[in-house]
């Protein structure tokens, strides 16, 4: 299905080994539900690394990217909790994107994610775009297996950091991610066999490209968002 709403918030992280079972438990038991408490969150979900540089990979959507300045998500940032200060200065390999769905189609969520960190080379985001839209991402949707496919294009902007956010944090904000959602590991894998380094880079990409497979260990969604 496509993902739910315009406005998604995408954060890669690795964490400290000695603060591993506190993350696990404030992430689930606290830090999630609050966020989908906020207006205009619609739902979030994490991910661990199957194949991945970084472990962990969260994403949240909401109604709009409007919702990431509202006032609502401003105190929530402005007043973290004891048990956020304990656990978020032991974040490592931290990437935090605010992004906007350049593309977005699906059946059905899948338990298994690929997600592929990239940048259109110097003067090509249009034909980068043009391409994965028209030409690359459409047919992954026919593979077997396959439940979902998007193209995040993040905003330099909003996605910069700021010292409410941070604590403790050295983050670094990606550019384009597309995802690619699916029943299992290995239906995945065959899907995005033909978005390789070479394959995207003479369609307009920056050498460097960054992918991962992950498979789903939660999620939590506004059920009174997607009623009636």
């Amino acid at each position: 299905m496509p993902l739910a709403g315009q406005g998604f918030i995408a954060i890669w992280n690795d964490i400290l080994p000695e603060k591993r079972d506190a993350f696990f438990e404030w992430h689930a038991r606290e830090h999630m539900p609050e966020r989908i408490g906020i207006p205009g969150f619609h739902r979030g979900r994490r991910y661990i690394a199957i194949e991945a540089d970084i472990e962990f990979v969260t994403f949240y959507e909401a109604a709009s990217v409007e919702v990431f300045s509202s006032d609502g998500y401003k105190a929530r940032l402005g007043q973290p909790t004891p048990w956020s200060l304990e656990v978020l200065p032991a974040f490592r390999n931290n990437l935090r994107g605010v992004c906007r769905a350049a593309y977005s189609v699906g059946h059905t969520d899948g338990g298994f994610l690929w997600t592929l960190r990239l940048s259109p080379a110097e003067g090509q985001a249009q034909a980068l775009s043009q391409a994965l839209k028209e030409a690359l991402l459409p047919p992954l949707l026919k593979q077997p297996k396959v439940t979902g496919v998007h193209l995040l294009v993040c905003d330099p902007a909003l996605s910069g950091t700021n010292t409410a956010l941070q604590r403790g944090r050295t983050i670094t904000p990606p550019d384009w991610v597309i995802m690619v959602e699916g029943s299992s590991a290995d239906g995945v894998r065959a899907a995005v066999a033909a978005l390789d380094t070479a394959a995207l880079q003479q369609r307009g990409a920056a050498p460097g490209a960054q992918g991962g497979l992950y498979q789903m260990e939660y999620g939590l969604a506004r059920i009174a968002d997607h009623v009636g």
